[in-house]
């Protein structure tokens, strides 16, 4: 589907056709007939409360503005422009579109139960089921299953699949038995029927079985959950749960023991999510005797976003991340607010903060019928703490002190160049002060044809270009997992944070002798951070750091000026050892950071370049 995502073979000793004995023993604890992470809705006692609720009116009202829309405008034709256009965008926007009226009218019917919205969720049914393919255009390059020739499973298939077995599962005999049947047959025919042969056969199985990233646990999940709430045989419904599981511990053992996300922040939270709706499942199917998140790295990894925000409500955005991203609060509480989770530390979450998912979320009724008092969250006691530090992944948070003046904040990433949603970033850092991050990861480009493909690194805000990491040679920094930054020093005390990065590896320089680049933070009054590159070369080399900011640039002899409104910050470059000239680019991409680079006026043998960055 993607540049490097292809579906693959088994050899002949090997099977991914979960065992006999298990499926037997998976049935032994199942309920006897279909279930799923939320009621029928004929047990009004648990979807009535929701009525008056503040989510329930905010569904509702949701539902009838979705209602006086017209249906988007996603049939044949539109799915062959977006692929001949190369042209994703319609197609992400209407596909997301389609699949919030499913989940909201779904909701919305079964809170108020007045048939109010039966009608349109057959005619949309009925609409999707005229596709000839549910997949993502960027995922059929060559047309195979539009054309029939084949039936892979993506995202966005199994996101169709899942909504139409709940509605199956939830409204049951409100819906008509021709649509019923329409829905089983839709299914079976665009989901269990090819994967289970592919599965069996061991031949063209689909490549995100395979993956440890959120694809995985996201797809694993829609393809349980529908299993569980649609199949009528027992058997059946235990033979995908062991399935999925089975290959769902393939996400969980991404997670080093530090509980680090490598594909970011934002993909944290919609992965981890369908993580947790895969862990409810196993739950509810074997009377908590299966629990995902017995392992203790998944209790850790389940904090990621708490334990990664540089300041509140401010994350990095290394990897394919959203500069502003807002990581799913319900996500990051889950482990706290569960069901059948042990007490905790915990205190009421501060009003005005609701960790209730919108209605179109997978989360909303796991956080409705899931957690322990959902209209009264809790968290867990633990102020922020000086670092963070995930030392098997290379990534530092450091906040400031109690005593330090300023809210002055900073982040220092190592790693390799061959992770999930990579970004070639090795040695990259942020500064954040009072809230407003003024050096910066600029985060995830718009997504096109091209981002998962071979010309992937032909972006600005993907590739070493557009981040604040040296160019050597006039080269960026190379691409796979071979490429990476080896820590050689940190120091951690309350006042100072001292870490080393050698970067030599980042960059395929046949000149190149020595590349270290060294991160101080000070808490101390109004705090500092200094970023210091040592570089030495075999021969004359062209060498340059950079900058990037969104905020407005100044320049005031060897002192740059980043500010963003009232807020701002210096960056002294007096403390190199040799004269260094500033010029600017504008990235080429939306958001369109400037790029600050300060380099000698030629090539060098060697050279410390040191910026010294403090609030103004």
């Amino acid at each position: 589907m993607g540049a490097y995502d292809f579906n693959f073979d088994l050899p002949d000793d090997e099977s991914l056709v979960p065992n006999r004995e298990q499926v037997r023993a998976m049935q032994a604890l199942m309920p006897a007939e279909p279930f799923a992470l939320v009621p029928q809705a004929d047990d009004r006692n648990a979807w009535s409360s929701w009525q008056h609720e503040n989510f329930g009116q905010l569904t509702l009202a949701t539902a009838r503005e979705l209602a006086d829309q017209a249906f988007p405008q996603f049939d044949n034709a539109t799915w062959l422009a977006s692929l001949e256009q190369q042209d994703a965008t319609e197609a992400y926007g209407k596909l997301g579109l389609l699949r919030q009226r499913q989940s909201v009218f779904l909701l919305a019917e079964a809170i108020f139960d007045q048939g109010e919205f039966l009608g349109l969720i057959e005619s949309d049914i009925r609409a999707i089921s005229k596709l000839n393919t549910w997949i993502h255009p960027s995922n059929d390059q060559q047309r195979l299953n539009f054309d029939g020739k084949t039936i892979d499973s993506d995202l966005a298939s199994l996101h169709f699949a899942e909504n139409f077995a709940l509605t199956d599962y939830v409204l049951g005999a409100q819906l008509t038995n021709p649509l019923r049947s329409l829905i089983r047959h839709e299914v079976d025919r665009r989901l269990f029927t090819p994967l289970r042969q592919r599965i069996e056969s061991g031949r063209d199985i689909d490549w995100w079985i395979n993956v440890n990233h959120n694809w995985n646990a996201s797809c694993l999940a829609c393809v349980a959950h529908t299993a569980t709430s649609l199949l009528d045989e027992a058997s059946e419904r235990a033979w995908w749960l062991t399935f999925a599981h089975a290959n769902i511990l393939k996400f969980r053992d991404s997670f080093a023991d530090d509980g680090f996300c490598s594909e970011g922040v934002g993909y944290w939270g919609g992965g981890f999510a369908r993580f947790i709706v895969m862990s409810e499942l196993l739950r509810v199917a074997t009377g908590d005797i299966i629990d995902l998140f017995a392992d203790p790295r998944m209790a850790i990894s389940a904090r990621f976003a708490l334990r990664t925000e540089i300041q509140p409500g401010v994350y990095p955005a290394f990897a394919d991340a959203h500069l502003n991203l807002k990581p799913p609060l319900w996500v990051s509480l889950w482990i706290e607010n569960r069901r059948g989770t042990p007490p905790l530390p915990v205190e009421p979450l501060p009003d005005g903060l609701d960790p209730q998912p919108l209605p179109a979320s997978i989360g909303a009724p796991m956080w409705m019928f899931h957690t322990r008092a959902p209209l009264q969250p809790v968290q867990l006691v633990n102020p922020p703490a000086l670092r963070n530090w995930f030392a098997q992944s290379t990534l530092l948070i450091s906040r400031p002190a109690v005593t330090t003046n300023r809210a002055f904040a900073a982040t220092f990433l190592g790693g390799n160049n061959g992770v999930n949603h990579n970004h070639n970033d090795l040695g990259t850092f942020t500064v954040v002060l009072d809230g407003k991050t003024l050096i910066l990861d600029p985060g995830l480009e718009t997504y096109s044809y091209r981002t998962f493909s071979e010309q992937r690194y032909d972006s600005q805000l993907l590739n070493s270009y557009g981040h604040p990491v040296p160019r050597i040679g006039g080269q960026l920094q190379a691409t796979g997992p071979t490429h990476q930054a080896t820590t050689l020093v940190t120091e951690f005390t309350d006042e100072i944070d001292r870490m080393v990065l050698d970067l030599r590896r980042a960059y395929d320089c046949p000149t190149l002798r020595k590349l270290e680049r060294e991160f101080i933070f000070d808490r101390r009054g109004d705090g500092s951070l200094t970023i210091t590159d040592t570089v030495e070369f075999s021969e004359p080399t062209e060498y340059e750091s950079a900058l990037i900011s969104l905020g407005k640039i100044t320049e005031s002899g060897t002192t740059l000026r980043f500010s963003e409104g009232d807020t701002a910050i210096t960056i002294d470059y007096s403390e190199s050892s040799i004269p260094l000239n500033v010029s600017r680019d504008t990235i080429n991409q939306t958001p369109h950071p400037t790029r600050v680079a300060l380099s000698p006026s030629g090539p060098i043998c060697s050279a410390l370049l040191q910026v010294i960055i403090r609030p103004a």
